[in-house]
């Protein structure tokens, strides 16, 4: 095993979890009670990886270690557990433990600062992350807190990949990309077609009129 490598706990769930992150979990299952349990006595993370519909086994081959920063013992042996993201790995090869957890062979998978490129589509995402929170909330009736946007283009890469509502696999996609360049440039087309698409939304028309068995429009 090459030196830069280690063994890493996995627990694929329904999430991708960035660095920087933080993500509760409630503890229940024997395997993962047994996992979280010995992360916590010798003061290591765990993968948190998504896992794969047709197979949990086989998760994502790239995943955010988590550190454990709260933890709760209920009296049955559940935990809850508040965790961060700390840093993102690439998965090589993945074996089951002898207490049935998955582990996975993991190589530490920094985000690439490419400086110019980076800071190019920094301004650009900020705009129309602004935009498409306050749509966001327009189009759901709620009034939000928006949190303040970072000002350094790899923060401004992860907290847009944290608030976009997007699905799952785009997450990931987000999450396997190599530089804050491509993370920020696949951002902001996704953004551009959400902005867009809520746009329409708030600017819909009313529904035409039904008066007796004929169909009048408002004009």
């Amino acid at each position: 095993m090459p030196e830069s490598t280690l063994e890493l706990p996995l627990f694929p769930l329904n999430v991708v979890l960035f660095p920087g992150q933080t993500l509760p979990l409630h503890i229940f299952e024997p395997r993962y009670r047994t996992m979280i349990n010995r992360c916590i006595e010798r003061g290591e993370p765990f993968g948190v990886v998504l896992a794969r519909d047709d197979n949990p086994d086989l998760p994502y081959d790239v995943c955010t270690a988590a550190r454990i920063t709260q933890a709760e013992r209920l009296d049955d042996g559940r935990l809850n557990i508040l965790t961060v993201g700390v840093e993102r790995f690439v998965i090589n090869k993945v074996r089951v433990s002898e207490d049935e957890y998955l582990i996975g062979e993991a190589e530490p998978y920094p985000i690439e600062d490419d400086g110019a490129r980076a800071k190019g589509l920094r301004r650009q995402v900020v705009i129309l992350l602004r935009r498409y929170l306050k749509l966001l909330a327009r189009t759901s009736g709620s009034r939000l807190k928006f949190p303040r946007v970072p000002r350094d283009a790899p923060s401004v890469a992860v907290f847009a990949a944290i608030v976009l509502q997007i699905d799952l696999e785009d997450k990931q996609e987000l999450l396997s990309l190599s530089t804050v360049g491509e993370i920020l440039q696949e951002e902001l087309d996704i953004l551009q077609d959400e902005v867009f698409a809520l746009t329409l939304m708030t600017q819909a028309r009313p529904a035409p009129a039904f008066i007796g068995d004929s169909l009048f429009s408002q004009n």
